[in-house]
């Protein structure tokens, strides 16, 4: 086999790929040709409020045609931006104007930042890099 056929096919220009990857699925966001646009908040705009309306990290993948660490460093700057974009391991993502439970949810996340900080204090100790 030679170089040209393991290439991928190449897109045909025109042949209406911003409809069928991007406006048909997203009307509300701007699209480009190559899919989502990443304008601040887009990952927002895909989710809706309360834990019953979640969406997986492998939906969101599906929804924006982005590998999952690429969702999830969006979802990490929409955060950092002021989005309150909650997670969960049996619903998935979903927005919430409570501010009780985005507390609870940054409760959660210091916990697991101390549990992997002293994981990772364990293995230098061990490896003998540590206090």
């Amino acid at each position: 086999m030679n170089k040209a056929e393991k290439s991928r096919p190449q897109r045909q220009p025109g042949a209406g790929q911003a409809e069928t990857t991007c406006g048909a699925r997203f009307p509300h966001l701007n699209c480009t040709k190559d899919g989502v646009e990443r304008q601040p908040g887009f990952i927002g705009r895909l989710l809706s409020h309360g834990s019953e309306n979640g969406v997986t990290l492998h939906h969101l993948e599906k929804m924006t045609g982005l590998s999952g660490r690429e969702v999830r460093r969006e979802i990490e700057r929409e955060r950092r931006g002021g989005e309150l974009i909650i997670s969960d391991n049996k619903n998935g993502y979903y927005l919430t104007d409570d501010p009780a439970e985005a507390q609870r949810f940054a409760r959660s996340m210091r916990r697991r930042a101390l549990e992997i900080t002293r994981t990772a204090r364990a293995v230098e100790k061990a490896a003998g890099g540590g206090d």
